[in-house]
């Protein structure tokens, strides 16, 4: 049975850094510190500079899952061109069990209050079966996000214990955020990791917090001060590099 409830609280929210619709038109470039990101959270989701890797952040612990199969603690003053993260403090538990990950995700879906607000979520899990995504280095200049996935890296393991965390966002959101779920995967080894495409859950626990607040940090740096953003029309691209 599910424990706890998931009514947003004063003083908390999401923070991220860029927005997606400037992955979208290619906007690679590091603009922010890891330190800086760090400090706004212990539970979150991004990519590496020049989209060298997925970012997985637990426990204050923070990772890129590279293409090359390698997982490597990112240093503080790393440079990253997106995350969203919190301050993760959960309100609601519920132990899941035999699970695909479309049945997953109906499941959030009837656990939730509102498709309208955001949720953080970390599920600790044994799966049978774990598909990730790792984005390639891109060099400059940068295509868009629609032709760099095309390059990406996809792995299937077998069984394997881990933590997927990320995100539950509102449909409105989408290029600002990602609609639905974002999740990222570690495995328990800190080996193996990367974007979620598919999952076949055994048994876990998720834990969930919800949120009213959304907290947007623009990027600062010439690239995208200077870019034309005013002609995006993205949904469909960000459905297709999310793989969803």
């Amino acid at each position: 049975m599910p424990t706890g409830d998931l009514r947003p609280r004063p003083g908390k929210g999401v923070q991220q850094f860029s927005f997606v619709d400037a992955l979208v038109a290619g906007l690679y470039e590091g603009a922010f510190s890891a330190a800086d990101v760090a400090a706004a959270g212990d539970l979150g989701v991004g990519c590496g500079d020049a989209l060298d890797g997925e970012l997985v952040l637990v426990d204050g612990r923070m990772v890129l899952c590279r293409a090359n199969g390698t997982v490597q603690d990112v240093a503080a003053d790393e440079r990253l061109p997106f995350a969203e993260v919190v301050v993760f403090e959960p309100t609601f538990s519920h132990e899941v069990a035999g699970l695909g990950e479309k049945q997953f995700e109906d499941l959030i879906e009837s656990l939730v209050p509102s498709n309208n607000l955001f949720y953080a979520l970390r599920v600790e899990a044994s799966f049978d079966r774990m598909t990730v995504r790792e984005a390639v280095r891109q060099q400059a200049p940068y295509r868009g996000l629609a032709e760099a996935v095309k390059d990406q890296r996809e792995t299937t393991v077998g069984e394997t214990s881990g933590t997927m965390v990320g995100f539950k966002g509102p449909d409105v959101f989408q290029g600002l955020s990602v609609a639905d779920f974002h999740l990222h995967y570690l495995d328990n080894a800190g080996t193996f990791g990367g974007h979620v495409l598919d999952f076949d859950l055994v048994s876990g626990v998720v834990s969930m917090e919800a949120y009213s607040t959304f907290v947007l940090k623009l990027p600062e740096v010439e690239s995208y001060l200077a870019a034309e953003l005013d002609d995006i029309s993205a949904d469909a691209d960000i459905r297709a590099a999310e793989g969803s």
